[in-house]
């Protein structure tokens, strides 16, 4: 078991008043061999901004709550603390183990610093039909987009069932032969609508959604912009029916 000690973020874990009860019944159940104590750990609040008063509090909090854990018979427990955030830039954070989450997408934890990540991920799918539209043409449901010229919209299997976010309408694009392009009219279930103007794009051609942005394609900071949310929601967001493909770096 890994106890938790509950420093400042006020969700999960013992406060500083219950940890010395915790520490005392998991001794006895230790001792009756019902359970091994192998870490302690707590969670940060804001990592994000190193100067933050609330983050030292919780790190003194937290090395309160290993100085007990040593008094009640712990003597070497893993111990955690760090995010993402805390393992690139709060050292004294660190310990034997971090838990870097948005990190291993390759996603900058911090806004506005960089640690030189790369994007991991990439979100595709291909077109599966187009058709030419002339000025006046609505689209999607409540056609609140309407084609002003004349165009080619392109059908693309990704709808908010699939984690493309329906707040982005009218304001999210994708990479089409290299070129960005804009999804008009409402996001479906299951589908929603390029406008790929005049490119010459067929049935199955490639449609990237986001991904690291060496090819010009969106990144997954922009579609959390385009969301107003972060990151993390729109890769967690990606639904299960989704195919996952694994590549191993070489």
């Amino acid at each position: 078991m890994h106890l938790k000690a509950d420093t400042g973020l006020s969700r999960g874990g013992a406060t500083a008043a219950e940890w010395p009860h915790l520490l005392t019944a998991a001794g006895k159940f230790q001792a009756a061999g019902f359970i091994t104590v192998r870490g302690l750990w707590s969670h940060l609040a804001n990592a994000e901004d190193p100067a933050d008063p609330a983050l030292h509090r919780q790190l003194i909090a937290f090395g309160h709550a290993r100085a007990q854990a040593v008094a009640a018979g712990f003597p070497r427990p893993l111990t955690h603390l760090a995010n993402s955030a805390a393992a690139l830039q709060v050292p004294e954070a660190r310990f034997d183990l971090v838990r870097a989450g948005i990190a291993l997408y390759g996603v900058e934890p911090v806004p506005g610093r960089t640690f030189g990540l790369r994007p991991a991920m990439t979100l595709e799918s291909t077109v599966i039909l187009t058709k030419r539209a002339g000025p006046g043409t609505g689209v999607s449901y409540g056609h609140d987009h309407v084609v002003r010229r004349e165009t080619t919209l392109a059908l693309v299997p990704a709808g908010y069932a699939d984690g493309v976010p329906r707040r982005v309408a009218g304001r999210a694009e994708v990479a089409v032969h290299g070129r960005r392009r804009p999804i008009v009219g409402r996001i479906a279930m299951d589908q929603v609508v390029v406008d790929v103007g005049d490119l010459p794009v067929r049935a199955g051609d490639r449609v990237v959604l986001f991904g690291p942005g060496d090819g010009g394609e969106p990144t997954v900071e922009e579609w959390a912009r385009w969301a107003e949310t972060n990151p993390h929601e729109i890769l967690t967001g990606v639904g299960p029916r989704v195919r996952r493909c694994y590549l191993t770096a070489r």
